[in-house]
């Protein structure tokens, strides 16, 4: 299901994976792995996740957006891997807004926040590069984009890579909520039904981080969400609620 197979390598990225086993040495499953990966099973790929809520504003707002230039200064592990998901919710947008040089700069930050927490990185050298190669080619910059959002691979077995597919999930699913909130909607029954379809995303993930716990980001993160999906997706608060879970993780300069 993820959009980056989160296949650790040990031997070229030690330190990094030094640090993400002690940022997420105090994360337990209550759960078999079998139950987990049923439950990561059932949610869709990213490019449908990013379809549920529906980009209609006139124009691209780069405001909206995680700052790249933040990209090295998240240092716990958990925070890097939310706020890695965030960046890969700016990715669709961006790519939705076909701003080709705002894609390359989130490129550049995932792939730098993804060394971080050990990822292999032959998997940005398949896409990268392309991208890299082909700056003056917009089509082939946008379907190499759209190759890597519909990416399906995962391979799950150390604990510390369901805790970090749970962040990167949960800061996927942020990140895209707060961009469609942001958007104007052409149809409010459209919209609705966007909402509903992403609450339904947000069930299973609830789901996920009901298998895992810790004593800090995951139990604010499990008490936040639940939350807001018991609230639903019409909840005056919804805005709101979506920027206060936000701004517990991004960073600023």
């Amino acid at each position: 299901m993820l959009l980056i197979a989160l296949a650790f390598s040990s031997c070229s990225n030690g330190i990094h994976y030094k640090q993400v086993n002690e940022d997420f040495s105090n994360v337990e499953s209550t759960a078999d792995k079998s139950h987990i990966d049923s439950i990561l099973n059932q949610l869709p790929k990213y490019s449908e996740i990013c379809k549920n809520i529906r980009l209609n504003k006139v124009k691209f707002d780069n405001d909206l957006l995680l700052d790249v230039r933040t990209a090295d200064l998240y240092q716990n592990s958990k925070e890097t891997a939310m706020a890695m998901g965030m960046l890969v919710a700016d990715l669709g947008y961006a790519r939705y807004f076909e701003r080709v040089q705002v894609c390359t700069d989130i490129l550049d930050a995932t792939k730098m926040m993804a060394e971080k927490l050990a990822v292999d990185n032959d998997i940005f050298e398949e896409y990268v590069p392309k991208v890299e190669e082909n700056l003056n080619d917009e089509q082939v910059i946008f379907a190499t984009i759209d190759s890597l959002l519909d990416t399906n691979t995962i391979v799950p077995a150390e604990n510390e890579k369901y805790g970090i597919t749970a962040m990167f999930i949960c800061g996927f699913w942020v990140e895209t909520t707060h961009l469609g909130l942001a958007q104007e909607s052409e149809s409010c029954e459209a919209n609705e039904n966007s909402l509903e379809s992403h609450f339904n995303v947000l069930h299973s993930i609830n789901e996920l981080l009901s298998q895992l716990s810790d004593s800090d980001i995951i139990a604010s993160l499990k008490s936040d969400f639940s939350s807001i999906e018991s609230r639903g997706a019409h909840s005056q608060t919804l805005a709101s609620d979506i920027e206060a879970v936000r701004n517990k993780i991004i960073k600023t300069i």
